[in-house]
């Protein structure tokens, strides 16, 4: 399977280039900066324009993982290769935007996803006086925090294909999407700071007297290539604790309490910059989360019984009761007090050429992440990565290449490499992962 699949990716990446120079006579890239783009700017749509634009994009992925690291009877590690995952519906995405009047906008972000549709994001756009430095969003939106939050949905756009592991859903250090944004940004001879304050509904639903706070400071530079600038997130300002957004037994939290927490109190910090050179970009990031959390015993003895977790996993959940068999624990036994601190750093660099072709982005990402807490067992609440490491630490490294034809079709390929302390030896696993996105102007907008 894995010749077939490494011949399929070679033919066809032989095979488009062809046809790419026959659709450059009809659309040439070399004028367009397709680097790193909202979707708006590839696609050329102003969003809140006069007219209301329907615009969106879709992708399909293939994915094989490799050499999967488990533990059999004996005590020994083994591997296995998981089969090749196809989605040829991976996401669908409808945007629409508009202007109600000149200082009210309207937007919205429905996406396919499990055979329905949800309302990602819709939400208005109020702007106070004549300028852009004080406007608020009301609705559900993605909160403006580091490089790739708000463009995460928008795949044909950033390099890559994974995201960073601060977004990735089996292991979020905080939602992704908030109620209420008072944002703006001040112009200066070479650039602009911007600034964004979020709160809204606090994880786990709403809370009496529970006040959550996001907030985003960042000055950006379109002449000197810079963007540099701090999030973060406070779950509640006003001391109260809170509860995962996913119930114990049905898979990874949406948010950063674990399921089988009680009862948390967290917050993040973390900085960020982007710099341009000449073709070259550099992305890179640390975000650090500290928790104050209360376990749930019953549920922790369901996790100790039915995980599989890794020794260092039970001594955490137990402590000096470790030695007691699994059918003599009580909810007594378990420690239920967790505080600990979880961390991710990442690095992305990339190489934009532009050829009669298309345009070719090659790339190389390095990512880090620790988690003490997690375990293994998505089912239970787990990520499946950090949680299969005797630390909770992995380390990611990938290579790929995003392959442009036209500015709207991004066609990437990349492998990547886990690497974690696994069952007392340093072990790594292979990812290999083929991407194809369209975005599209539906009807080129609505007067």
């Amino acid at each position: 399977m894995q010749k077939i699949i490494s011949v399929l990716c070679l033919s066809f990446l032989l095979a488009v280039p062809v046809w790419a120079q026959q659709q450059t006579q009809q659309e040439d890239n070399d004028d367009i900066d397709l680097f790193n783009l909202s979707l708006e700017e590839l696609l050329d749509i102003k969003v809140y324009d006069d007219r209301f634009m329907l615009y969106g994009f879709i992708n399909a992925n293939v994915e094989k993982v490799l050499n999967v690291p488990s533990v059999n009877g004996e005590g020994q590690t083994v591997t296995e290769s998981e089969p090749v995952a196809w989605s040829p519906v991976q996401n669908f995405h409808l945007y629409g935007s508009g202007n109600l009047t000149s200082n009210i906008g309207v937007f919205f972000n429905l996406a396919y996803n499990d055979g329905a549709i949800e309302v990602r994001e819709a939400y208005g756009n109020f702007k106070f006086g004549n300028s852009t430095a004080w406007q608020l969003r009301v609705g559900q939106m993605y909160r403006r925090f580091g490089l790739y939050n708000e463009k995460l949905d928008q795949i044909p756009t950033f390099v890559g294909i994974e995201p960073p592991e601060l977004f990735d859903t089996d292991h979020l250090f905080l939602t992704r999407t908030t109620n209420l944004m008072l944002h703006g940004e001040r112009l200066f001879s070479q650039g602009k700071f911007l600034y964004a304050l979020s709160s809204g509904q606090s994880e786990g639903g709403s809370a009496k007297d529970n006040i959550p706070l996001g907030w985003d400071f960042r000055y950006q530079s379109d002449q000197n290539g810079i963007i540099i600038g701090t999030s973060g997130y406070a779950s509640s300002i006003n001391g109260q604790t809170v509860t995962s957004t996913t119930n114990f037994g049905d898979g990874p939290s949406r948010g950063g309490v674990l399921p089988w927490m009680q009862a948390d109190q967290f917050n993040v910090l973390g900085g960020f910059i982007e710099k341009r050179i000449s073709k070259i970009l550099i992305q890179t990031a640390y975000w650090r989360a500290s928790h104050q959390g209360i376990r749930n015993p019953d549920n922790v003895l369901a996790i100790i019984r039915d995980a599989g977790i890794n020794q260092n996993q039970r001594v955490n959940f137990l402590g000096e009761n470790t030695l007691i068999p699994n059918d003599e624990l009580t909810p007594n036994d378990v420690i239920a007090e967790a505080n600990y601190v979880t961390s991710t750093f990442y690095t992305r660099i990339s190489y934009n050429i532009q050829t009669n072709a298309g345009q070719f982005v090659p790339y190389f990402f390095y990512d880090q992440l620790s988690n003490p807490e997690t375990i293994a067992s998505k089912t239970f609440g787990g990520d499946n990565e950090a949680g299969i490491a005797d630390d909770g630490r992995f380390s990611k490294i990938s290579l790929g290449v995003v392959y442009r034809p036209i500015n709207k079709v991004a066609i990437k390929l990349d492998m990547s490499s886990h690497s974690q302390e696994f069952n007392g030896e340093q072990i790594s696993y292979p990812e290999v992962r083929l991407d194809f996105s369209f975005g599209f102007d539906a009807f080129g907008g609505i007067e």
